[in-house]
């Protein structure tokens, strides 16, 4: 049986002197691409890739203000009782970058993008 590709959605944000936001049902690997790498242009704001409420991938800076600290990188696996934090001291919009293409590609091959680290939401 053939997996089910499910329909992805793409939302982002950021606060800069300009502020812009968006969100995209369906995006191209280049959307999630250009989006996660225009966020490490700013000093603020986040980017979510979901299949559904409860299957995600976010990011956002670690320091507000100050995109020197590097981002935080949450996945969320079908339920709030399987959220996670990557567990690495600086993650780079590179890194990120490339759990964002993972999750993009295949979902489920996140799990093993990183060293996971479990948190109560």
């Amino acid at each position: 049986m053939a997996k089910v590709k499910h329909a992805l959605t793409l939302e982002w944000a950021d606060f800069d002197v300009e502020p812009t936001a968006g969100v995209v049902d369906q995006p191209t690997l280049d959307d999630v691409e250009s989006i996660v790498r225009h966020l490490g242009l700013c000093s603020t704001g986040f980017v979510i890739l979901r299949r559904d409420d409860l299957t995600y991938i976010q990011t956002t800076f670690r320091e507000l203000d100050d995109p020197d600290e590097g981002l935080i990188v949450e996945w969320q696996d079908g339920g709030t009782d399987r959220h996670f934090e990557l567990d690495e001291p600086y993650v780079s919009v590179d890194r990120a970058e490339a759990l964002f293409r993972r999750f993009f590609q295949e979902p489920e091959s996140v799990a093993s993008g990183g060293p996971w680290k479990p948190m109560r939401v």
